[in-house]
């Protein structure tokens, strides 16, 4: 694999950490992952969108 494509998955992979580390904080504190938490919420979100 060429040097630049590696340095450029890097990136990428880089990237989309930074993005999951900012969508898994809330008011500027990191959430934790729990499942009936994540449960709770996804019935939520269907619950808003089915209103």
């Amino acid at each position: 694999m060429n040097n630049l494509l590696q340095i450029r998955e890097k990136i990428n992979r880089a990237r989309r950490l930074k993005q999951a580390q900012i969508l898994a904080t809330k008011n500027g504190e990191v959430i934790p992952y729990r499942k009936t938490v994540f449960e709770k919420r996804v019935r939520k979100a269907q619950k808003d969108l089915a209103n």
